[in-house]
């Protein structure tokens, strides 16, 4: 039976080639986008997966005082009190991050790095390809590095018992080398330190560390046939017994909380989170949702396509009942036929797939989750191909086999040739499916057209209040910041030279609070270390008093702050505020100072509103990065200047030195714009399945009302009456798709956009011009088979009837 299925599937889709190949077309280019994001996420739920017993590994998360949010890590010493107090918990370890420059013979590397326990090899399932991991990690200033570090650093020689220098902590013995590309995790490291060494060198920080909580990581294994709920009771008493009370001052842990690692893929990354390489779950929930309309369409055309041929598979249908076929063997018929033009189509989706692949790996998510997607994959991922395949070709085919297979053979075998299809009214169904079909189109486009103006909208950066154009970062890392910035003084190209901790819209913050005899409460701020030529070269004017120098300014004595701030401090304007004493309280630290100028509001972040306080003030302890103003025409040269500028005074560490507009670019705009290409694509594809729809619906169309187009020509009718009497139909459907669509859209585009304060204004050409581009694609989809019918000569049509 299935044999006699397949044969008369293959032959009706040999016949029909050309509705064939816009069924394989569209259902490739759906499954193709549904296949990338499927392996995307089978990466991401395939982390951490290695590890022994890795259901049963937690990690710990807490909760702070007066705060909302859930930080992934936990005090320093909850680990060794989970080890030997708390029943139910087979193992237990800490970690802590570091990102600081390992070097060797004067050459520098950037390695992210973690502190760790032995414990750690016990936990998680990471094996040495070299070193004991019982051992490895017992004694301080001893190391674990990976393959690639050891290539880096020892080229071929083995690199078992040699030495490497950590900045600022010492010189480390490498006593295990692990090949971490062979694993998926979200624990990134390229070093493992040993935690003796933080034990020798911080111990008051870790002994301290029950009122903070912020910069170690605590991970657990539950022994067997235990929950997380069966060890509720013991953190609870960890609590009560190490945490500060509720009136501590600050915002120290609270609570702890467990949170297994097959709960991090496609989850939203808690404060402080040291994951890496994990999808964020709304990125991923977007990418489904995109992958999932562009197959939604594609299927929709199967649908169309198939009820718009009921007429002429009507009479098989009536012919098979009559020599004894039931509904079900009918059924079966055309879902099978379904499935085989998905099959079809899974094979094109694969070529295809290699194209997405190859876009998606230039993708800056692609860096940032370091996913290697590969189309070389086993059976078992071509096994859920094939599966995925078959259903959708089977739901796919589900109504139009439901439909057709209802015909009953007495009235079909009775219609006429041009007579409306027993059963099938006015195809409401059809006209549903084609108008959600390009409502969606409408709303892809207009978004995605959307998006490419906010994106350039940012890359423009005007009104930001701050420059940043012709403007270089220098990260300082070791170079002393006088002789530095002395030598870069000399370089020709550059104009001017200041300093600072964080640049305005990098991404990057750091706080403060100030406090005034206005309020009563301190106001948080975002605090920028910087010094007066800082403040020149990112263009922001000041507001002035007679207190204001650049040698009171750069002896701490007085601060800047923006109106925001002067407003949050209980200043009736920014002018009454130049003067006024103010306390500056930044982490153990607490001055007096004063206002003495006042700079317009600008934005921090392109997400956040320019009306939030700020405050300028000169602290050397924390200034990290040069920035320098450079001749417009010379940019290039600058950047190479500043770089062997800043080479003389540190050898050892890579050089970082950037445009500030390529950063703000890279770290902010770039998503978007990737974001904005993704759903260019996918407007694309849905505005080609749409049409590709569309053509196959005129063309049958045209086909089958032949006769009643000869009739026409043959008492007058012009070409013109022609077209618009096939083509009016279709336009009403193109034009409820946009009078729904175009709404849908100004909505949803209106909810996305209020994430961003600095962000573009709706105008209402770009929905009409959307939708005019639509409906002139579709009128061109049309028009090709309406305008060729309605110039065939009516002899040629009627002279056999």
């Amino acid at each position: 039976m299935l044999c006699n299925y397949l044969k008369i599937a293959l032959r009706t889709l040999w016949k029909q080639k050309g509705i064939t190949a816009i069924n394989v077309l569209g259902l490739a280019a759906g499954m193709a986008v549904c296949l990338l994001v499927g392996l995307l996420f089978w990466d991401q739920v395939t982390h951490d997966d290695f590890h022994p017993s890795a259901k049963r590994i937690h990690r710990v998360t807490t909760t702070h005082q007066g705060e909302a949010s859930t930080y992934a890590s936990s005090p320093a010493g909850l680990a060794p009190v989970l080890r030997t107090g708390v029943a139910g918990i087979e193992a237990a370890t800490r970690l802590r991050r570091t990102d600081r420059t390992v070097s060797l013979d004067n050459r520098g590397f950037r390695a992210q790095g973690l502190y760790a326990e032995p414990q750690f090899f016990e936990l998680f399932g990471f094996r040495l390809e070299a070193g004991s991991a019982a051992e490895a990690l017992s004694d301080p200033y001893t190391a674990v590095i990976t393959q690639d570090l050891a290539t880096q650093l020892y080229g071929d020689q083995n690199p078992m018992g040699r030495t490497f220098r950590l900045k600022e902590v010492g010189m480390f013995t490498v006593t295990g080398v692990v090949n971490r590309d062979a694993y998926r995790s979200h624990l990134g490291f390229d070093v493992l330190y040993s935690f003796a060494t933080l034990q020798q060198t911080r111990p008051k920080e870790i002994e301290s560390d029950w009122e903070r909580g912020l910069s170690y990581y605590t991970y657990l294994r539950l022994a067997p046939e235990t929950s997380p709920s069966d060890v509720g009771p013991s953190l609870r008493s960890i609590e009560g017994q190490y945490l500060p009370q509720e009136s501590a001052e600050g915002t120290p842990p609270s609570a702890f909380q467990l949170q297994s690692l097959s709960a991090l893929p496609l989850s939203e990354g808690l404060a402080n989170e040291i994951a890496t390489g994990m999808l964020p779950g709304v990125v991923g929930y977007f990418l489904g949702i995109l992958a999932l309309v562009v197959l939604l369409a594609a299927g929709f055309n199967y649908v169309n396509l198939s009820t718009a041929r009921s007429l002429t598979r009507a009479r098989e249908v009536g012919v098979r009942k009559t020599v004894g076929a039931r509904r079900g063997q009918v059924m079966a018929q055309f879902v099978t036929e379904g499935m085989v033009v998905a099959v079809l189509a899974l094979g094109l989706a694969l070529v295809f797939l290699q194209g997405l692949v190859s876009l998606y790996n230039r993708l800056s998510l692609h860096q940032v989750l370091a996913a290697q997607i590969d189309v070389q994959q086993g059976p078992l991922v071509y096994g859920a191909f094939l599966l995925f395949a078959l259903g959708v070709g089977g739901l796919a085919g589900l109504y139009p086999a439901w439909h057709l297979s209802k015909f009953r053979p007495a009235q079909v075998l009775k219609a006429s040739g041009q007579g409306k299809t027993p059963g099938f009214g006015w195809m409401t169904p059809r006209k549903v499916l084609t108008v959600l079909q390009f409502t969606v189109a409408i709303v892809v486009i207009v978004t995605a057209t959307l998006v490419y103006q906010q994106v350039q909208h940012m890359k423009r950066g005007e009104n930001t209040g701050v420059r940043t154009d012709h403007v270089a970062r220098v990260a300082l890392q070791d170079a002393p910041l006088d002789p530095f910035r002395q030598e870069a003084r000399a370089v020709p190209e550059v104009e001017r030279i200041g300093v600072m901790r964080n640049l305005p819209l990098s991404g990057r913050t750091t706080g403060a609070t100030l406090s005034s005899d206005r309020r009563a409460d301190p106001v948080s701020s975002v605090y920028y270390p910087a010094d007066h030529e800082a403040l020149q070269i990112l263009g922001i004017p000041l507001m002035t008093t007679d207190e204001w120098s650049e040698r009171r300014f750069e002896g701490g004595q007085v601060i800047v702050v923006n109106e925001a701030a002067t407003r949050a401090l209980g200043f009736e304007s920014p002018k009454s505020a130049l003067g006024a004493p103010v306390t500056l309280e930044r982490r153990d630290s607490t001055r007096q100072v004063r206002i003495a100028a006042v700079t317009p509001n600008f934005y921090v972040r392109f997400t956040e509103s320019a009306d939030q306080p700020a405050v300028f003030h000169y602290d050397p302890a924390e200034f990290q990065v040069a920035i320098a103003e450079m001749a417009p025409s010379q940019e290039q040269t600058a950047l190479s200047a500043l770089s062997s500028a800043w080479q003389q005074f540190d050898s050892v560490n890579p050089t970082e030195v950037r445009r500030y507009d390529e950063i703000v670019r890279s770290r902010t705009v770039t998503p978007i714009a990737e974001a904005g290409g993704v759903l260019a694509l996918m407007a694309a594809l849905a505005a080609l399945i749409g049409c590709l729809g569309l053509l196959g619906i005129a063309t049958y169309r045209v086909q089958t009302r032949t006769r009643e187009i000869g009739i026409r020509k043959a008492l007058g009718a012009t070409v013109s009456s022609v077209v618009g009497l096939l083509s009016k139909d279709f336009l009403w459907l193109i034009g409820a798709a946009v009078a729904v669509g175009l709404p849908a859209a100004w909505w949803l585009n209106r909810l996305w956009l209020r994430g961003f304060e600095y962000r573009i204004e709706l105008s209402v050409w770009t929905f009409v011009l959307s939708a005019a581009g639509l409906l002139a694609l579709a009128l061109l989809t049309i028009g090709s088979q309406t305008l060729r019918a309605a110039q065939i000569d009516p002899a040629t049509i009627l002279r056999d009837e």
